[in-house]
């Protein structure tokens, strides 16, 4: 039995939907119009030719009859699934039965299909992602596209996005400021000293108000990439807010920590932003006994306000 091109492209862009929907929402479709005609055509085409349609499909698929015998896998289903077997339950699942005898009816999309009159059917379960959808294409053969590791790495994706400042590419407020509550806790637990750096972009306004938001938008990029470079891979940074950028420094003590900020300091005021001279002004500070984030931060705000008062282009410590 063959699957006509026009379902097989209608599967695809359903499944692909989930690029711009919640993923749920995305497996709410109607394909009924689009399977009337398709269970006749489904007779006259090839097993070659489904086999070469069903492999432009990204997701593992798995063509199964009525009986659970595996009649056709896409490559990516060959490399997802690696065990041997004849039935469906035998090469995706390493099981003997059937999986509804097991785990119940709910569990098996195919056998939905085939105690129910819907055209397709999908099941999820566990704290772990595991999504299977399944498509009938004629009375005695399913489709079967298992997409959790494609929801897998769309969550991943939108949790990274969800922790990251759009423009900088530095985690957000937000994120570094969960970085920062971790390392305070950690600090107390073992004892272990925690710095931290506020970084200000001296006279930013003028930047903008003279160049232009886009070159504003620039220098910000540039200095980000900037501090990256500067600081340890075990060091986190993030944008806290317009032009300001928050540094936590674990491991660290206050004469190490002040070494970190004029060296920044230095290497900002040294590079050419493409505007007028650029500097920052930066204020440090330690974790000192069993303060919160919110005093240790209220002290090196101070400490970064004062180094805009006594000139800017300074590091100053509190």
């Amino acid at each position: 039995m063959e699957c006509p091109e026009s379902e097989i492209k209608f599967a695809y862009h359903s499944i692909r939907a989930i690029d711009n929907f919640p993923f749920k929402a995305s497996l709410i479709f109607n394909p009924k119009k689009h399977f009337r005609r398709g269970a006749d055509m489904l007779k006259s085409i090839k097993r070659e030719g489904l086999l070469k349609l069903c492999n432009v499909i990204p997701f593992p698929l798995i063509v199964v009859d009525s009986d659970y015998n595996v009649v056709l896998m896409n490559d990516s289903a060959r490399q997802r699934f690696s065990a041997d077997g004849k039935k469906c339950y035998e090469v995706t699942h390493r099981l003997n039965r059937p999986c509804w005898e097991i785990y119940g009816e709910s569990i098996c999309p195919v056998k939905k299909l085939i105690s129910g009159n819907e055209p397709y059917a999908y099941h999820e379960h566990n704290s772990d992602i595991h999504v299977v959808v399944a498509n009938r294409v004629d009375e005695d053969l399913f489709i079967e596209l298992y997409l959790d590791r494609y929801v897998t790495d769309l969550i991943r994706e939108l949790k990274f996005l969800a922790d990251v400042d759009s423009l900088t590419g530095l985690y957000n407020r937000r994120k570094i400021e969960e970085i920062l509550r971790q390392e305070i806790e950690r600090a107390k637990r073992y004892g272990s000293p925690l710095s931290i750096l506020l970084i200000d972009v001296d006279n930013f306004k003028q930047i903008n108000d003279t160049y232009g938001h886009q070159k504003g938008d620039e220098v910000l990029r540039k200095m980000a990439s900037l501090i990256r470079a500067e600081i340890r891979a075990t060091d986190a940074v993030g944008r806290f807010g317009g032009e300001e950028f928050l540094i936590v420094l674990p491991q660290t003590d206050h004469q190490s920590a002040l070494r970190v900020a004029e060296r920044l300091r230095r290497r900002m005021a040294g590079t050419d932003f493409g505007v007028d001279r650029l500097t920052v002004s930066i204020g440090v500070t330690s974790l000192k006994g069993n303060e919160d984030m919110k005093t240790l931060f209220a002290r090196v705000d101070r400490a970064m306000y004062l180094a805009k008062e006594k000139g800017r282009n300074r590091v100053e410590s509190l």
